[in-house]
């Protein structure tokens, strides 16, 4: 893979996890519970994050992989080319790439580095901050019994709209009142989060974005063979 489509790659993933920085006295309580989740997350020795995007190339799906300390694995499958995943490898300070059934490649330090900053505050870091978040109440989700979350002073997301009139060189519309919201959603049994999303007011079954976390204790992940 490019070193051009990886960086765009991760800028891509790390836009989607942007939160706010600010808390207030009234959500403090919510805020603690969920920066508390993320906490106990970067604890974990594996997490295996599944995510739906859009980027400049259309919708796309990224399932991370990361065991502790330093190995991650992830997989990009486009909706054009389903069939031709590029899969990158992190395993200490060296990393590699294919896309569908080519030969691996080792990535330079410079798109290396990158991979391993994003590891880190993804993941191996504990979180200073969450942002600041209400207590919506408990649910169930795909059989999931999990509290939810929302958002409070959250930077403005793109709209699908938005990205597709950028993709076509047009001034993108302005975005609708009912902008965009983050929902964090938390396992009630076990405390993790379970999945994040950012949807619009009103249309939380249908999400811009989506975020599924799992907790799989037999992640192998290994330098390429050859």
């Amino acid at each position: 893979m490019e070193n051009s489509n990886m960086t765009l790659i991760l800028r891509a993933a790390a836009a989607a996890l942007v939160v706010a920085a600010s808390t207030t006295a009234a959500s403090a309580d919510c805020t603690r519970e969920v920066l508390q989740s993320f906490t106990r997350q970067s604890n974990t020795d594996m997490v295996r994050k599944e995510m739906n995007l859009i980027g400049e190339t259309g919708p796309f799906t990224m399932t991370i992989d990361y065991v502790k300390p330093d190995r991650m694995r992830q997989v990009v499958k486009t909706l054009i080319a389903p069939d031709k995943p590029t899969e990158t490898i992190l395993v200490g300070t060296d990393a590699w790439s294919r896309t569908g059934t080519d030969a691996w490649q080792k990535l330079d330090k410079s798109t290396t580095d990158q991979i391993v900053s994003f590891f880190k505050s993804t993941f191996a870091e504990t979180p200073a901050n969450v942002g600041s978040f209400e207590c919506l109440g408990a649910e169930t989700i795909e059989g999931q019994k999990v509290r939810a979350f929302k958002g409070l002073d959250e930077p403005k997301q793109k709209t699908p709209e938005q990205i597709e009139a950028e993709k076509k060189g047009e001034k993108p519309a302005e975005a609708p009142k009912n902008e965009a919201v983050r929902v964090v959603y938390l396992d009630v049994g076990t405390g993790l989060p379970a999945r994040i999303i950012f949807a619009r007011e009103g249309m939380l079954d249908k999400p811009i974005f989506k975020e599924v976390y799992s907790y799989p204790t037999d992640i192998k992940i290994e330098k390429p063979a050859g």
